[in-house]
């Protein structure tokens, strides 16, 4: 794993499986902790980018018609991939 300072050193990578093939780019990190927070997860997907839009999202509150279309269409390009499963090179 490289070293990450910033959020921004991940996002856009290429992931790939135990295999090496590629399964989708960085999206977005989930982290846990309020005080010093430790990357528990990536966010991987494929195009479209729909992740970063938010509205996928359980917690979303938002238009239902964008709610849906979001939960049916770019959420399935996306996985929660554990930090310690993440690799970034085939």
């Amino acid at each position: 794993m490289p070293a990450v300072e910033r959020a921004s050193d991940l996002l856009g990578l290429k992931v790939y499986d135990a295999e090496g093939k590629y399964v989708g780019r960085v999206a977005d990190l989930v982290t846990e902790g309020d005080d010093d927070p430790v990357i528990v997860a990536a966010i991987v997907t494929r195009p479209p980018w729909g992740r970063l839009l938010g509205y996928e999202r359980e917690s979303a509150t938002g238009p239902k018609l964008l709610e849906l279309f979001a939960r049916s269409v770019m959420r399935r390009n996306s996985q929660r991939i554990a930090w310690n499963d993440l690799r970034l090179s085939p």
